[in-house]
């Protein structure tokens, strides 16, 4: 099954759960289902961009094999057309894809400089590719040294791939950085809720004046807000495990508060160590299953839950 029929699968059966815990008319159905139904469609989206991220990181990794392999083609004599005919039995991993094609089309008469300008403009999500197959469709055109143009070029690569992997050894300390973060959120979150609400509340109860007091706006609620509430309201107890008797508002708001920080907390460690958003998405599903383990055990111990 192709990618977009999977996409298209997923979201037909994540809005029909949805509708059917609608249709339920329990809060509780209807918050399971779309708590599951958003995980699904985010999960499957996110798996396949980062699939396509990995793809495009091993085109740019084999990219400077099949310069090096075509500079020898070339440098026995032959034309380019048939140096791109032989390294494209060669294994380049993902590059295959691209290589193979486009020997393919050269085979097939197609006048070299249009298969370029078609594959240039086909690998353009990866400015090493495109610029790759942009340079040497200029340099055919041109009638320069080709060879010569192509080793400069595969230096190039080198020094470019030299350059990132020092950036990445650089960077790292900033990733692990907001690793830290994620566990030091949880901390203050910790906290918070053993130490302040507790006095908020008993300031709020015992009715002193003057006091600070956080109010539960869950024990009061009306309209939409209420089924908001019910959201929360399912995920501590059914979910986190809260008991019946004991406020569930501020715990949801928690736990929440600490899957979105280290979602994004995710997506900037992408960003930050490999330069796309996109290589991020391996460090947010990281970092939300261990949120989720270390606050499920949190309040197995007792250090969260009001």
């Amino acid at each position: 099954m192709k990618e977009r029929e999977i996409k298209i699968v997923v979201v037909v059966i994540s809005f029909a759960l949805i509708l059917i815990g609608y249709l339920s008319g329990d809060i509780g159905v209807f918050a399971n289902l779309l708590i599951l139904s958003t995980l699904a469609c985010f999960s499957v989206f996110a798996l396949f961009e980062y699939i396509h991220y990995r793809e495009w990181k091993e085109m740019e990794e084999k990219l400077p094999y099949f310069l090096h392999d075509l500079i020898e083609a070339l440098s026995s004599g032959i034309s380019l057309q048939k140096a791109i005919k032989i390294v494209s039995k060669q294994d380049y991993g993902s590059l295959n894809n691209i290589v193979r094609p486009l020997a393919n089309q050269i085979s097939w008469n197609i006048p070299i400089p249009k298969v370029l300008d078609r594959f240039a403009e086909k690998t353009k999500k990866s400015k090493k590719v495109s610029t790759a197959f942009k340079i040497l469709k200029e340099t055919y055109v041109s009638g320069g040294n080709t060879i010569a143009v192509l080793t400069t070029l595969l230096d190039s690569l080198e020094m470019l791939r030299q350059v990132d992997k020092e950036r990445r050894s650089i960077l790292n300390q900033y990733t692990l950085m907001m690793y830290a973060i994620s566990f030091i959120f949880l901390g203050v979150v910790v906290m918070i809720n053993k130490l302040l609400i507790p006095i908020f509340a008993n300031l709020q109860a015992t009715g002193v004046e003057g006091g600070i007091s956080i109010a539960d706006p869950c024990l009061n609620c009306f309209g939409v807000a209420c089924n908001i509430c019910s959201i929360f309201e399912f995920l501590s107890y059914n979910f986190i495990g809260l008991s019946q008797d004991k406020p569930y508002y501020f715990v949801s708001i928690f736990f929440l508060l600490s899957l979105i920080q280290a979602v994004f907390a995710g997506l900037v460690s992408g960003q930050v160590s490999e330069g796309s958003v996109k290589a991020g998405l391996k460090h947010s599903v990281l970092l939300s299953t261990v949120v989720i383990g270390v606050y499920l055990l949190l309040f197995r111990i007792g250090l969260i839950g009001v």
